[in-house]
């Protein structure tokens, strides 16, 4: 890969970017700040008004005071709302200054602000454990700017369970060459998901839409008619009573109302506990729908995923899904005692809402999961487009169908551009790499540049390196095996277990791609070499396709024997004046150095 000049100006200027945009998010911030400190002032004397002025004019002019008395009231309640707004937009602003500043430090190699994804951890996976793909550090944390609790978990899947289907990838790549390009829709994106918090009990409760039972839907026509029929009547009642009706009128029908409502008050609680406080999660699925359709898009395939947003009847889905909120939010109205008593006597406050949200989801129930699933896609696409962003010398793989794998300058995408060394790899008639090499030398680095590679091309996203021709397969790992106390498990049976599901998938007659280092760890020299050989050999039988890293080195003798599926590859180390030299690079042939007993010597393990 270019390492120099154009690279490394091309990644000031993106740094560069980011640093002026958290200053210009920074300077939004003090000016919005003291706009809400200044409308506080305001507020208090408006509230100070609205007290002593009606106070000082009820005893010479009642009805002026109390039109004073109105208006301050209504000026205050603007204030208050305005300032509402206010603190959501500097909320977001100090978000989006804290990602500016965040992707600085994490171009400068340090992104430990963002999420690790540590709940992902698996050791039983096939590849992620291996590849460190989550945790402190991980390449989960590197890419991580999800917004949303099932996007994050979405990215996470993406990564472990990426596509094998080249047209899949191809489609992939071109998704996120679109929104790679969206930096203000990304960051706006990731704003306004942050700003207003989710709990996995809320996407609990809308989950809970599938098995719904209606209950008011299911009442009588009577009971219908009845629901729109007395809140009219009470109203009438009410404004007859300015005319001459007895007073008495409505008063008897805001009783029977509350009754009417008491005698369903079991069921309407329920009703109520399953979907109170969905209005806050509602809005926010609402403002993020709406940030899709509201971006327009030059790919057909954003264009075609953000099209799902409309209903065949040209309704927007922002608009929908913020209609139930605005329902959700009324029918919280009667939560109030005071409010609940008043809503329910005068309007059937209750029945009302719960029909109104009932109607929606008999009408929107088959859509509104399908919405929100593209909103969690377009999160996590988000994160994996943000990683392209940040990689301006990075390049789209090309997928093949043909079994095959070549790359020129691969280099591991976590390491530093100034330590990262990039190495040259092709297959050509072989189907497998056995790569030898002093400790340390770079074998197990090289393992998982090459794995983290392939997981990252599967997903659609750019690589470490120049170029590379490669078949989507599966992939599975085996360089980190553990021992199990709980299980009972020794580490040499947890690898063997390894071993054999290996060769299960491949009794599958599936393509997988394997990259094993150092197996057999668990048992001496010589079972250890002639167990390798016959494995290897069986893997051969098998098709296979991959990399074993070894310290063995008469397992060299394979690639003769196999003539030429098997080729060696090593990692050398030179000894120069006592001093240990590594160059990182991937050589022919097999390794003729060492390097265990000098650093044993070194470091006054054993004696010189």
């Amino acid at each position: 890969m270019e390492v120099s000049g154009g690279v490394e100006q091309r990644y000031i200027e993106l740094k560069k970017k980011y640093s002026i945009r958290a200053g210009q998010y920074n300077d939004q911030l003090k000016l919005l700040s003291n706009k809400i400190v200044q409308l506080g002032w305001l507020r208090l004397f408006v509230f100070i008004g609205m007290i002593a002025t009606p106070s000082y004019l009820y005893a010479l002019m009642p009805t002026v005071a109390l039109v004073f008395l109105l208006a301050f009231a209504i000026c205050f309640g603007i204030l208050i709302k305005r300032s509402i707004v206010l603190k959501k937009i500097r909320q977001e602003l100090q978000f989006l200054k804290e990602l500016n500043l965040s992707e600085v430090q994490a171009l400068d190699g340090n992104w430990n602000d963002f999420e690790t994804g540590d709940e992902f951890i698996n050791p039983q996976h096939d590849f992620s454990y291996d590849l460190d793909l989550f945790g402190q550090g991980s390449f989960y944390q590197y890419i991580n700017r999800t917004s949303t609790l099932a996007g994050k978990e979405l990215l996470a899947e993406k990564l472990t369970s990426p596509t094998v289907g080249t047209e899949h990838i191809l489609k992939q790549q071109n998704i996120l060459r679109e929104l790679s390009n969206k930096l203000d829709f990304r960051q706006y994106f990731y704003a306004k998901g942050k700003s207003i918090n989710e709990s996995l009990e809320d996407l609990r409760k809308i989950e809970s839409f599938k098995e719904y039972q209606y209950i008011f839907l299911k009442k009588s026509r009577l009971f219908r008619l009845a629901v729109i029929a007395m809140p009219w009547l009470f109203l009438a009642s009410f404004l007859l009573a300015f005319a001459g009706l007895p007073a008495g009128v409505s008063g008897v029908l805001f009783v029977v109302n509350l009754i009417f409502v008491a005698s369903h008050l079991k069921t309407v609680n329920q009703v109520n506990q399953k979907f109170s406080s969905l209005t806050g999660i509602l809005q926010k699925y609402a403002i993020l729908t709406d940030a899709i359709c509201s971006e327009e898009f030059g790919a057909d395939e954003v264009r075609e995923l953000s099209g799902k947003l409309v209903t065949s009847d040209s309704l927007n889905a922002s608009r929908l899904i913020k209609q139930l909120s605005g329902y959700m939010n009324q029918f919280d109205q009667r939560n109030g005692m005071i409010a609940g008593v008043l809503l329910n006597g005068m309007l059937l406050w209750d029945f009302k809402y719960v029909l109104k949200i009932e109607k929606w989801i008999v009408k929107y129930n088959s859509h509104i999961f399908n919405w929100i699933d593209i909103v969690h896609e377009f999160d996590a696409l988000n994160s994996m487009a943000g990683y392209v962003y940040n990689h301006p010398d990075f390049i789209y793989p090309e997928p093949c169908n043909e079994k095959t794998f070549s790359v020129s300058e691969i280099g591991h995408p976590l390491l530093g551009r100034d330590e990262r060394v990039c190495n040259d790899y092709d297959f050509k008639k072989s189907i497998f790499a056995l790569i030898t090499g002093a400790n340390m030398s770079g074998k197990s680095t090289f393992l998982r540049t090459v794995g983290l590679n392939l997981v990252i091309a599967r997903c659609g996203m750019t690589i470490c390196a120049k170029d590379m021709k490669f078949k989507a397969m599966s992939l599975i790992t085996n360089m980190r095996t553990t021992d199990s106390l709980m299980k009972h498990e020794s580490y040499f049976f947890a690898e063997l277990k390894k071993l054999k599901y290996i060769i299960k998938e491949l009794n599958k007659g599936n393509d997988v791609f394997i990259i094993l280092d150092e197996i057999l760890k668990g048992t001496n020299s010589k079972d250890k070499t002639y167990g390798s050989m016959e494995l290897i050999t069986h893997l051969l039988s098998l098709n296979a396709f991959g990399m074993i890293a070894t310290h063995d080195l008469e397992l060299g003798v394979l690639q003769e024997e196999t003539k030429g599926k098997i080729v060696n590859q090593c990692f050398e180390v030179e000894n120069r004046k006592n001093k240990l030299y590594f160059d990182y690079k991937l050589h022919a042939g097999v390794t003729q150095n060492h390097n265990a007993t000098f650093l044993m010597k070194q470091m006054g393990i054993i004696k010189n």
